[in-house]
């Protein structure tokens, strides 16, 4: 009987320090875990601002539609566009036709650049470069859409001629990221419709003293001005 007493009070502070050991790792475990789910949660907040800083904002193509005028001239015009894919979201290549940059390549959003009749070339460049050559008939419309692929750095940018019925129901939610919408004269490749070419601007007129005196409140009764 006494050597088996003996014998539980020498197990004894083994077995609470085994307790203490298991216990400690719990809690190292816990803290892990923790830090863990904090982490994962920072990086979809993360993912979230970023998918939503850069997709499109304007309004979607459906709205817009009746407002986009009608081709002037001989010219046509060309819609660049791009659907709204997850596929190298933070990649925005700018759009260039005919060497002049027209816009951008904005995840679910689209412009349109009135130009002359004839042999275009549209181009992007990321990892790679991408040119598209293209003919514009007078009074026709041309759609080119924009899309990222898997690169071996940050991703390749691909350009491609879309028919009119694919290339409709591909705008219908997409969101206009061009600017205001007045027609551009077809001088080969222009700026996106409705930004208004600098000879176009009204010149300001001056300010004098006498405008400036309008602004100031009437003079007390009898008080010289």
């Amino acid at each position: 009987m006494g050597v088996s007493v003996f014998n539980g009070l020498v197990k004894a502070p083994a077995r609470i320090l085994l307790l203490i050991g298991n216990i400690r790792r719990r809690q190292l475990l816990g803290r892990g875990m923790g830090r863990i789910r904090i982490w994962a949660g920072m990086s979809v907040c993360l993912a979230v601002v970023l998918l939503t800083g850069c997709a499109a904002t304007g309004q979607n193509y459906l709205s817009v539609a009746s407002s986009i005028p009608p081709l002037k001239g001989d010219g046509g015009r060309v819609f660049f566009y791009r659907t709204d894919s997850m596929m190298g979201v933070a990649l925005q290549p700018e759009i260039r036709l005919d060497n002049q940059v027209v816009g951008k390549s904005q995840p679910g959003g689209f412009f349109f650049v009135d130009t002359s009749e004839g042999l275009h070339v549209a181009s992007a460049q990321t990892e790679n470069e991408a040119k598209l050559e293209f003919n514009v008939e007078p009074g026709k419309t041309v759609y080119i859409a924009s899309s990222i692929s898997l690169g071996i750095l940050v991703g390749r940018v691909q350009l491609n001629l879309k028919p009119e019925t694919v290339a409709l129901s591909d705008l219908s939610p997409l969101r206009y990221t061009g600017g205001d919408m007045l027609a551009a004269e077809p001088s080969g490749a222009s700026p996106p419709a409705g930004l208004p070419s600098t000879g176009s601007r009204s010149p300001r007129s001056r300010v004098t003293m006498a405008d400036l005196e309008l602004l100031l409140p009437p003079p007390a009764t009898g008080a010289p001005r």
